[in-house]
Parts: structure tokens; sequence; C-alpha cells
């Protein structure tokens, strides 16, 4: 069944809450690839031991590659933490009070200053919440957006060729902007369903409904798709293969 998408932004600290994404889509989706990456899960049996921080680290892009595939074939690999880092030199320059920094960050799943260190030179940090939802910290937040238009590109596509009949050949989906999804930030910023699994095929086009979701995945069940709550929609112009927004709702800053 294809699944629908929480987006929760928070643009002072860069922070972006989720639900319905994978790990494999968030690697497949950027373009800042981390050069190495600290786990920040101390119980973790992952990685190689690295003395300086008492911490995990996986080094390198084939054995990242590796890391990422796994948590994507093996769903039991839970509570996923972690931060990229540039040098393993620099790494080993923390200071006991940055360590213990990250340390907190680990444990909290929360930063108490900046979640982006001057000697780690990260772009992400990464924590997997409760029932699917994860905290994903991105230095640049294009990198989300990117994931998001991937995600909807292929949910979209598997929709649209699910209702398609055996002997048609599959249809293509036009790749999303990413500057039009941009354009739903204010909306972001108070939560939004993406209710992929309540879209309606009329004619030629894709209706996708845009959902105001509150602060929480979880307040989702709460909402009829019918009601008030609906900011718009998302839809797909099969026939000229290309994507426009109709929302309604000029209180969140969208026209």
């Amino acid at each position: 069944m294809t699944a629908s998408l929480y987006v929760h932004l928070d643009t002072t600290s860069n922070t972006v809450v989720t639900q319905g994404f994978t790990p494999r889509d968030f690697y497949h989706g950027i373009t800042h690839q981390p050069k190495n990456i600290l786990l920040l899960n101390a119980s973790s049996d992952q990685g190689e031991f690295e003395k300086h921080t008492t911490m995990k680290i996986i080094r390198g892009y084939a054995a990242i590659t590796h890391y990422f595939d796994s948590l994507h074939k093996n769903q039991s690999l839970l509570d996923k933490r972690w931060i990229d880092f540039t040098e393993l030199d620099l790494l080993r320059e923390l200071t006991p009070l940055e360590i213990s920094e990250l340390l907190y960050f680990g444990h909290m799943k929360t930063h108490l200053y900046s979640p982006f260190f001057y000697k780690l030179q990260n772009n992400f940090v990464f924590f997997e919440l409760e029932g699917g939802v994860n905290r994903t910290y991105y230095r640049y937040l294009d990198e989300f957006y990117r994931i998001l238009a991937l995600k909807i590109n292929h949910l979209s596509l598997e929709l649209l060729n699910s209702r398609s009949t055996f002997f048609r050949k599959a249809q293509p989906v036009e790749k999303i902007n990413i500057e039009l999804l941009k354009t739903l930030k204010e909306a972001f910023k108070e939560g939004v369903l993406i209710a992929i699994d309540q879209s309606k095929l009329m004619k030629n086009e894709l209706q996708i409904p845009l959902i105001y979701a509150e602060d929480s995945p979880l307040s989702v069940k709460k909402i009829n798709y019918n009601s008030d709550y609906l900011l718009g929609h998302l839809i797909y112009h099969k026939d000229l293969a290309s994507w426009t927004l109709d929302v309604e709702d000029e209180l969140l800053g969208i026209y």
C-alpha cells in the first residue's frame, strides 16, 4: 500500500521531523554524501571503536553505503543515531567538553547548542524516534527538499502504475522541481501530512491532499481528511507531465 508522508520543519535549527521515509530514501537523495559517520548510540554493534571519543565510527564511502543498505534490509536495527564528520584527525582534536556535548546530543536526541560542529564539519545529524518518526538536522535544507521530491515521485509512480491495466505500458512521472516544494515552507513549519494514500485520479490529474497535522504525526489519526484541516492539493498533470500546487490557506503564507 502506498504510504503517506509527514513533514514538520524548524528553520531555526534546520531540523526536519518526518515519517514515511527510509534510510535508503535519505542516502540516495542527498548530494553531500557523508565521508565518515560517528554513531551516537553507545550500544551499537556496528562500526569500529574510536578510543578518543570512546564511540563507534564508520569510515569511507564503501562502509557507509553498506551501513545504509543494512539499515534498509534489516528493520530490526533500531535506535539509529549518528552524525557525520569530515576528518578523523579533527575528530581526535575534540575536547572533553565537546565530547560531552556530543554524548548529551546522542542521549537526549536534541541539540543543546548548535547541531553543526566546527571540528566535525558535519552536514547532518540523524535520530530515529518512536513510531517510525525521524528527526534530521540538515546544514543545507535543499538536501531535504531533494529527498522529499524523489520520495513523492517514487510513490506517485507506484500509485499511478498500480492503477494501470496489466497490458498498459508503465507510466513515467515527471520529477518535481524542489522550488515548488519550497513554497510550502510555511506550511511545513506547522506540520503537514502529504496524504498520498488518499490521492484521487481525476481524468488526467493525480490530486494528492495536503493536510495540516499540527506538530505531531500521531495527531494525523484524529484528522478527518475532508475537514477544515485540508490545506489543498499537490497535483500531477499526466497530460502535461508537470506538477502544480493548489493551496488556499493564505494564513500560512502559501499562494
